[in-house]
């Protein structure tokens, strides 16, 4: 199996599913903030970036189509069919096939991982400053055991995100992507 798949995967099921579990929990309405829906947009396409590294297999649609199925399922799941649904299904799955167009034509696998991490990376940022600042509100001591409880679902994150974030940074100034060295796509993708 292709580590690096297996690891966009999982963080991107990850963090898919605290953007949602975020969004339930939130007081206020999604309509509100957008970093919900960029949050777990992100994490979509990347969970998908994953797959695409595991099943190369398999054609291009099939990853579009998956992608844009993923937020009709949820609502499936809670039985609200709102109309900006569709809208996102719509534009989550036109990003993924940028992000497949973007891969083939310039023969870099990790263009979408890349940026989905920066979404992540910048989402994940401004949750943490607003966690600090609450925190750091209260005029208390903190014993050792304490920080250590209030960092450690901080830290998990940002490692699994920053580790993507400069592996992917890696893969796109090294010379040839791994998938840039099989066959040339991007002679491929004008042929198309």
């Amino acid at each position: 199996m292709n580590f690096w798949g297996v690891y966009k995967l999982t963080v991107g099921v990850l963090a898919a599913v605290e953007s949602v579990a975020g969004m339930l929990r939130s007081i206020n309405p999604p309509e509100t903030s957008i970093w919900g829906a960029l949050t777990l947009a992100a994490a979509l396409l990347l969970a998908i970036d994953g797959l695409t590294d595991l099943l190369a297999h398999m054609h291009g649609w099939m990853f579009v189509a998956v992608t844009a199925a993923v937020p009709v399922g949820l609502s499936f799941v809670t039985d609200d069919w709102p109309p900006r649904l569709w809208m996102f299904a719509v534009v989550v799955g036109f990003a993924e096939w940028v992000f497949l167009g973007l891969k083939k034509a310039t023969a870099r696998a990790d263009i979408g991982a890349l940026a989905c991490c920066a979404v992540l990376t910048i989402s994940l940022a401004n949750t943490t400053v607003m966690v600090f600042r609450t925190y750091w509100d209260e005029p208390q001591f903190w014993p050792l055991g304490q920080i250590f409880r209030f960092m450690m679902p901080i830290a998990l994150p940002w490692t699994l995100i920053l580790v993507l974030l400069v592996h992917s940074t890696r893969e796109l100034k090294a010379p040839g992507s791994e998938r840039g060295e099989e066959p040339v796509l991007a002679s491929r993708a004008g042929d198309d």
